[in-house]
């Protein structure tokens, strides 16, 4: 049973991939969710993760921030997600990853990971409530 929300930042909470600018509809839906838990997972340097940190990550409905730099591999690496798992205190069976690209999509259902690919809102949106997430 999904627990826990795992999502991407650049191309699903910032968007267009790469800007600083919130996806403020989905933002405002995270607090809602029937979850214990949403973290974003992202691969980034650490000046960078410091500007998300600040952007996103007291975000009503965030529970944490996950980067690739403070973990010490890169999404689509299993190890990636195996560590992350483990700071949270989660199993792949209680994940839900959403990401924008396919090989990272990929790097989560290898690592046992239910991961899907984010298209737009409407879309995670309709996946969510499909869920009973929503």
């Amino acid at each position: 049973m999904v627990t826990t929300l795992l999502l991407d930042v650049d191309g699903v909470l910032l968007v267009p991939a790469g800007s600083l600018d919130p996806n403020e509809e989905l933002l405002a839906v995270l607090p809602r969710l029937a979850v214990g838990g949403v973290y974003l997972v992202t691969n980034q340097h650490p000046r960078r993760a410091a500007v998300i940190r600040e952007l996103l990550g007291g975000r009503p409905g965030i529970s944490g921030v996950l980067v690739s730099y403070e973990i010490g591999f890169l999404k689509p690496e299993r190890a990636f997600f195996e560590r992350a798992l483990a700071e949270i205190g989660r199993t792949p069976q209680e994940c839900l990853f959403v990401d924008d690209k396919p090989v990272y999509v990929a790097g989560g259902t290898a690592a046992g990971i239910d991961s899907v690919l984010f298209r737009d809102n409407a879309q995670l949106f309709d996946l969510l409530r499909a869920r009973g997430l929503l």
